[in-house]
């Protein structure tokens, strides 16, 4: 299992960057939540296994087309145990 923490800048609040990560992750069956944060940044902490994770990652790193993905920050952090993926 593995879990990380992202921090995603660049135009990405207002353009449906929160419901797309929700959908992906859903579809990939990742655990977690999505973000926005008072910087203009998104936050999402994202749980499961290697390639689920790596493949939300990939998907976020690009994001919703109406988007401009600037910068994505990583890291590793432990497991909490999410059962769902949320919006916040």
């Amino acid at each position: 299992m593995k879990a990380i923490d992202v921090i995603v800048s660049g135009r990405v609040q207002g353009v449906g960057f929160r419901a797309f990560t929700r959908k992906n992750a859903v579809m990939l069956g990742v655990k977690g939540y999505v973000e926005n944060q008072r910087d203009g940044t998104v936050h999402a902490v994202m749980e499961g296994n290697e390639h689920q994770v790596d493949k939300l990652l990939e998907v976020v790193k690009n994001g919703p087309m109406t988007s401009r993905v600037r910068d994505v920050k990583v890291k590793d952090i432990d497991k909490s145990g999410y059962t769902g993926f949320d919006v916040r």
